[in-house]
């Protein structure tokens, strides 16, 4: 429950306080920032020690990629000059030298190619200059027999290296045992061996640049108790520095790469000034924010307390539920009227507040069907056109008012309308004394103003009355004494005939007047009912067109009647009714010009349309034309008489046919009402219209 609260002006020791626990918790943030900074340092350090090993990695793939590459290639050559000494195993020293001259050629860092059946070097490429290699027995040099022994064993190729070389300088020795089938049996022949240049295959494999920036290590591989791994490029004590590590896969062998920077891992990141300039002013920004956060905080507090006092001063109950329907706020006057024992509290569902509301009979409409209501209301549309009315047991009258927000959450307001129903049921109550009394004075002035135009239509036709009749013969009996009274009689016969004119004309203006009270009464009563049937438009209009021409052509007016065939669903009176008021409105208020009705026939509609070329409404009139009573001139010296209930009268006959009545006007230049009925029953004249336009 939203709780009532008051302002209250902070103490001077108060505000000292709340200064001071600003400023401990901001201490405390800036604390767990700079705690938080230094995790986010020691993060950045280690990915930028990652950054440092993924460029390591990538430069070493140079390296890898060119030694995979040039090992590939010589032992491909390698195995074909092994594979033609394993065909030709008697092979000379003019048969090895062709084959080994393309090899030599192709690669400018062999020093030779030597072959070694039976493990004793007796053919080598090219002789020049390593002539000392020519009867090299392995088994005989402690230094090679062991890798070529173990080449011998396995079958498979070897690198060794660097090696001194006995005609001088380090090579780099690849080996390839040859085996040759006699008898289908494999039996061992010899040894190829292929010397390179170590000092230019390592030039060829790295640059000088990497070889400055970082201790690179290449060595063999080695699995289990075998041979120690051989170490082809660099100082193995370099592994202890955390390398970066890279398997290279060559037919000779699985090898490692490895390689750290000349001067170690870096044991921080480097830092720059703008660096530290950029924290502290994080750490001041934040700060200021956490300040300002905390002003915002009691700024929500005093706003969050002024919205409470609000809601609690409200005269209305007030409640909001949230999105899945369980009250999160109400005021005290909410809770008040659902009284003491009602199971309204924070947290309970909306549907459960209902459904106490319902057993209690409070909801007037829900009486006798409360199943067929909650299901009504579970569906209805929050948007004002539902809202339902509760009686409390007190006998107050609470309208209820419930809107749909955004987030999907509801507010309501619970407003008191019992002084509100009680005036407008005396409202109501005095309109229908006032209509019941309008219908029965119409109808008991009717009678005798009936009788009173009888009698005036007989005394317009006294000349036709047997008194006169009589008297006409006895002047005819006497001619002497005719010619003296006859002048007189007509004279005396003509005035009562203006007279009784006079009067029967006056007479039917306010029988009209009273019709059209009457018919209002009937209208405002809900007693007025149309009879309609299918009519030829014919049959409507034209009894409308010859009544009223005389009286428009009498003015000087032109009256042009425009009619298309067609059948018409609608009272016929009723119709005619209406088109004889708006003929007789735009006559009323023509001087001169021409009156048009126009009936159209749509395809679901029938538009009858009334134009006069008269003096126009204005156009903060336009709208108030069909409202009862009203006058454009309200006048007592208003030119243009009337009870202003024609207009009223018609638009509420062409709504009891589901039609419409409008008007537009041009002051100066003339006005124009539209009546639109359906042609036939169902669907009423707008949509009707409006499916029309679609369609067309």
């Amino acid at each position: 429950m939203v709780s009532r609260q008051t302002g209250i002006r902070p103490t001077p020791q108060r505000s000292l306080h709340l200064w001071m626990t600003r400023v401990v918790l901001i201490a405390i943030v800036c604390g767990v920032i700079i705690a938080f900074g230094r995790k986010i340092e020691s993060l950045s350090y280690q990915t930028y020690l990652q950054s440092l090993r993924l460029n390591t990695t990538i430069e070493l793939s140079a390296i890898r990629e060119k030694f995979e590459s040039e090992m590939v290639n010589r032992v491909l050559r390698m195995n074909e000059i092994a594979a033609a000494l394993s065909q030709n195993p008697d092979m000379n020293q003019t048969e090895f030298n062709i084959k080994a001259v393309d090899f030599l050629l192709e690669n400018n860092d062999v020093i030779n190619i030597a072959a070694a059946p039976d493990l004793v070097v007796t053919m080598v490429f090219p002789k020049t200059g390593n002539e000392r290699v020519l009867g090299l027995d392995y088994r005989t040099n402690p230094l090679q027999f062991p890798k070529v022994a173990e080449a011998m064993r396995t079958g498979n190729g070897q690198i060794d290296g660097p090696v001194d070389l006995l005609q001088g300088g380090r090579g780099l020795i690849l080996r390839q045992p040859v085996f040759t089938m006699r008898d289908g049996k494999r039996e061992p022949w010899g040894l190829l061996s292929v010397v390179l240049d170590y000092d230019s295959f390592v030039d060829s494999i790295s640059s000088a640049n990497l070889s400055e920036k970082y201790d690179i290590v290449l060595r063999e591989r080695r699995v289990g108790d075998g041979p120690v791994a051989h170490v082809l490029l660099g100082d193995v004590a370099a592994l202890s520095r955390d390398p970066v590590v890279m398997t290279l896969n060559i037919p000779m062998g699985v090898w490692e790469l490895a390689a750290t920077p000349a001067d170690g891992w870096p044991l921080r990141r480097p830092q720059f000034m703008w660096q530290w300039s950029l924290r502290l002013i994080f750490i001041s920004l934040v700060a200021i924010g956490l300040f300002y956060v905390l002003r915002l905080a009691d700024t929500r507090r005093e706003a969050e307390s002024r919205l409470t006092n609000g809601i609690e001063a409200l005269h209305h109950g007030f409640v909001m539920f949230d999105p899945e329907g369980r009250l999160i706020a109400m005021n005290q006057k909410y809770a008040e009227m659902h009284g003491p024992s009602s199971v309204v509290k924070i947290g309970v569902h909306y549907e459960d507040i209902v459904k106490s509301s319902l057993n209690k009979g409070v909801i007037r409409s829900a009486v006798g069907r409360e199943q067929e209501w909650l299901e009504e209301w579970r569906n209805r549309p929050l948007d004002g056109s539902s809202d339902p009315e509760q009686i409390l047991p007190d006998g107050r009258i609470m309208q209820t008012s419930d809107r749909l927000m955004e987030d999907g959450s509801v507010v309501g307001l619970r407003i008191d309308v019992t002084d509100l129903k009680r005036a407008q049921q005396a409202a109501e109550a005095a309109n229908k004394a006032k209509t019941d009394f309008m219908g029965v004075l119409s109808h008991e002035l009717r009678t005798p103003l009936t009788v009173i135009l009888g009698h005036a239509r007989l005394a317009r036709n006294v000349d036709r009355l047997p008194p006169a009749l009589a008297l006409n013969e006895a002047l005819k009996a006497h001619p002497e004494v005719a010619k003296e009274i006859e002048p007189q009689l007509k004279s005396l016969t003509g005035q009562i005939v203006s007279m009784m004119t006079r009067l029967e004309r006056s007479g039917e203006h306010l029988l009209s007047l009273i019709s059209e009270i009457l018919d209002f009464a009937k209208l405002e009563s809900g007693s007025q009912a149309i009879q309609p049937t299918h009519y030829d438009i014919n049959d409507i209009v034209g009894p409308v067109a010859d009544q009223m021409r005389p009286m428009v052509e009498e003015k000087g007016l032109a009256f042009e009647v425009s009619v298309d065939p067609g059948n018409l669903y609608a009272d016929a009176n009723r119709v005619r009714q209406v088109l004889i008021n708006l003929v007789g409105n735009a006559a009323k208020f023509t001087q001169t010009g021409s009156i048009k009705l126009d009936v159209v026939m749509n395809d679901n509609v029938v538009e009858f349309s009334v134009t006069d070329t008269g003096i126009g409404i204005p156009e903060d009139q336009v709208s108030r034309v069909f409202e009862a009573f009203h006058q454009v001139d309200a006048t007592s010296t208003r030119q243009f008489g009337g009870t202003g209930l024609g207009l009223a009268i018609s638009r509420d006959i062409a709504e009891m046919h589901g039609g419409t009545l409008t008007a537009s006007s041009v002051t100066g230049q003339g006005s124009t009402f539209v009546m639109r009925l359906p042609r036939e029953p169902g669907e009423n004249a707008e949509t009707q219209e409006e499916r029309h336009n679609m369609v067309a």
